[in-house]
């Protein structure tokens, strides 16, 4: 019984989906008044699985999981060699939430990415981002 047990698990572990395989991408204000938070995919393409964006003490989650706040979904996310650009929609897409536009830069082994992050009727904030090496970073 053990055995089959043991056997049944390796045979599904064998059935895992490659997407699991992400990591947020941290971006925050130098002052912490706003953040962005997404968590992306390592597909050697930009896939954004879900975010969170923070405003003061105003939150919006994609996912309970990700944390409380308002109900929001990805919108547009596409990145090129020297830039990424994401948006935060409602759920209906109706409208944005957040936009955040980042360049990147890489020399060797470094790699930065800094931008803005824009909510519209709220504000824009200067951030950085601190993560996983972009995809598209040579």
């Amino acid at each position: 019984m053990m055995m089959r047990a043991a056997a049944a698990l390796a045979l599904f572990c064998g059935f895992a989906d490659p997407s699991v395989a992400t990591e947020w991408v941290n971006c925050a204000a130098p002052d912490g008044a706003a953040s962005i938070d997404y968590l992306a995919g390592t597909l050697g393409v930009l896939s954004v699985s879900g975010l969170t964006v923070t405003v003061g003490d105003k939150v919006w989650a994609s996912d309970v999981a990700y944390g409380p706040g308002d109900p929001v979904a990805v919108g547009q996310a596409f990145e090129t060699a020297d830039t990424v650009a994401i948006d935060a929609v409602t759920p209906d897409v109706s409208a944005r939430i957040a936009e955040l536009r980042l360049f990147k830069a890489s020399e060797g082994d470094s790699v930065a990415y800094a931008g803005t992050l824009r909510l519209p009727g709220i504000g824009a904030y200067p951030v950085t981002c601190l993560g996983p090496e972009p995809s598209l970073a040579d």
